[in-house]
């Protein structure tokens, strides 16, 4: 899967001195529910990570899906990761583009904001615009999204023998915060995951 890295904006912008329009965030959290007749999926993560560049308007957000905890079991945390969005072959969702609207980051203030961008799932990437609600205060950037995505979109399969436990379509939710501390941003990214430089060379 040929996929833009995580850090693909962080390298570009740091070779060409951008560094300091660059704001970051690598514990936000991401959850999920999937609410069907037999059953209810609940799951999310504190590992989200992104950066937004707010002189050209760029984002790029990241999470391991083997990040999720909270399930009902081990068994259908087991299922999620193997049978649904098989997490070894496809370890991470990834979702990168631009703001639409043109926003001051540096004034204090809420907007709403739609991001234009592609949305990497199980491999599979969608084009979508997603809403979200931004406020700006004392120099952090605050996310607050909500939006669906169908499972047929990103050729997610459900088995026949839990088809009617897993909904088609799943409710997700995100907030965030971003602040330009790049220093404690590498800190705590290095050591959940090292950075492979090399794969910038394949993009």
């Amino acid at each position: 899967m040929r996929i833009a890295s995580f850090f693909l904006l962080l390298l570009i912008s740091t070779a060409y001195g951008q560094v300091d329009d660059l704001f970051y965030a690598n514990d936000g959290k991401i959850s999920f529910r999937s609410e069907s007749k037999q059953e209810l999926i609940n799951a999310s993560s504190n590992e989200m990570q992104g950066i937004i560049d707010e002189k050209k308007k760029t984002f790029v957000f990241k999470v391991m899906i083997r990040t999720f905890k909270g399930f009902n079991s081990e068994l259908q945390q087991e299922h999620f990761n193997e049978k649904f969005l098989e997490s070894e072959k496809f370890p991470e969702a990834t979702f990168l583009g631009k703001i639409i609207e043109d926003i001051n980051f540096e004034k204090d203030g809420t907007f709403e904001i739609r991001a234009k961008g592609k949305l990497w799932i199980h491999g599979v990437e969608k084009e979508r615009i997603i809403r979200s609600t931004v406020t700006i205060s004392n120099g952090a950037i605050n996310i607050q999204s909500h939006f669906t995505v169908a499972l047929s979109d990103h050729n997610i399969k459900v088995p026949k023998v839990v088809h009617e436990k897993v909904s088609s379509e799943i409710s997700v939710e995100i907030s965030t915060q971003l602040k330009k501390k790049r220093n404690q941003f590498f800190k705590n990214y290095r050591k959940r995951q090292p950075i492979d430089w090399a794969c910038f060379c394949n993009i």
